[in-house]
């Protein structure tokens, strides 16, 4: 019954907000004297690579920060669903890969993570390490032991701590064992990455990012380009959270998994803003929570970050038709009461109607800055963390809320996830 509450309140919020995407009503005549900002840009960049036979090894999206330099690495599982759940037909990305179809294989990642990718390239061993920083023994420890039969080469490396070169770690990342369970080749693809990502030059001065008329980096033209401008700075690797199969269907059985839909959302939304997608109809949010960990300890445990907390509202949003296109989670400090600026000024009424029951109350106002691609921004307070400790406390530990629903909207797939 509380979840249906939540539920209704959350219907409440998203049909007060919502119409800002679909409606004319409300809109000013004439020029909008507001000053308006851009979200960042950070290019991003689909690297796929194959073993020996064609067959897709490994996955993962680059994204450079504003910056120019440094940036994240997001590994994706190359047994991910990309249909997102979505029908009776399951299509792992591994099982539908054709290595001479990037334009395929671009649009199944896209419509799985929701995001825009800007440019893309399959490579093999050789592709892959000419991309890469050169190491001779780079230590790393191995979740599982390393077995490649689709290559015929058998255990290439056991379970452990060692070290390698950069021929080895892209062998590595090659490697695909037809016996075994795909989760554990995944592991072994995140260790990898993560390792390879403290060779980035942490406290080093960066080259100098070539920059256009007016003062802004210029994006690479290539992902080779892309790659070697994420070694310049601090690289940060994150894999995605898996969400539950119990209710999907997978009448063939297939070798697969479900991406979290609410936590890739969160990742992309922090790491690459301007190129979410927004496939659903409703409203382009913009979620601020900057919780430090001292107000965190407030809530008694329940949440270890902003993140997990920023998750719960992001599936709600989602599920009632939202978009989520930037998350901040800086630990700079929540304010006392949740603070929400809507772009519209006509659905003030609405979303004051709604936010006591769906937030815990907030200050309601409307945005003196308008940020391009975002209706409403949702600054997230000490107010919103006592109301979700109150509110999981109503639930009890029996009590399903259907809001929180890692299943998307009935429109659209779509994606999210946490801040490492």
């Amino acid at each position: 019954m509380a979840g249906l509450l939540v539920a209704a309140a959350a219907a409440m919020f998203v049909v007060g907000v919502v119409t800002l995407s679909n409606s004319q009503e409300g809109e000013a005549v004439g020029v909008d004297p507001r000053p308006r900002v851009d979200l960042p840009s950070t290019p991003n960049a689909l690297l796929g690579l194959t073993d020996e036979s064609g067959e897709l090894a490994s996955v993962v999206v680059m994204t450079l920060l504003p910056e120019g330099q440094g940036g994240s690495v997001v590994t994706v599982p190359v047994n991910a669903d990309s249909t997102a759940g979505f029908g009776l037909q399951r299509r792992p990305l591994n099982a539908s890969f054709d290595a001479t179809d990037i334009d395929d294989f671009v649009a199944s990642v896209e419509d799985m993570l929701s995001i825009t990718v800007e440019r893309a390239e399959i490579v093999d061993v050789a592709g892959l390490e000419m991309m890469l920083p050169d190491i001779d023994a780079l230590p790393l420890e191995l979740p599982s032991d390393v077995v490649d039969t689709t290559g015929g080469g058998g255990v290439i490396s056991v379970a452990g701590p060692q070290t390698f070169t950069s021929t080895e770690l892209t062998t590595i990342l090659a490697a695909i064992d037809d016996d075994a369970d795909v989760d554990m080749s995944h592991a072994n693809d995140v260790a990898v990455w993560d390792a390879l990502a403290q060779t980035a030059p942490v406290d080093v001065p960066a080259q100098p990012v070539p920059l256009d008329a007016i003062g802004r980096p210029i994006a690479p033209d290539t992902v080779s380009d892309l790659v070697e401008r994420l070694w310049q700075g601090d690289v940060t690797v994150r894999d995605l959270l898996l969400a539950s199969m119990d209710e999907v269907e997978n009448p063939t059985a297939v070798d697969m998994v479900l991406i979290d839909r609410r936590d890739s959302t969160l990742v992309f939304a922090q790491v690459s803003p301007g190129l979410v997608s927004t496939p659903n109809s409703g409203l382009k949010a913009r979620i601020v929570a900057n919780y430090t960990d001292e107000q965190l300890e407030a809530a008694g445990g329940l949440y270890d970050s902003s993140s997990e907390l920023a998750i719960e509202l992001i599936g709600r949003l989602l599920f009632l038709g939202g978009n989520i296109v930037s998350v901040e989670t800086a630990a700079t400090g929540a304010p006392p009461i949740t603070l929400i600026e809507v772009v519209d000024e006509s659905q003030l009424e609405a979303t004051i109607d709604a936010a006591e029951t769906l937030l815990g109350g907030a200050e309601v106002s409307v945005a003196t800055t308008v940020l391009e691609g975002v209706d409403v921004q949702i600054t997230l307070g000490m107010s919103y963390l006592e109301h979700e400790v109150a509110r999981s406390a109503a639930l009890g530990p029996s009590d399903t809320e259907v809001t929180d629903s890692v299943v998307p909207s009935t429109e659209v797939p779509g994606t999210v996830a946490s801040d490492g």
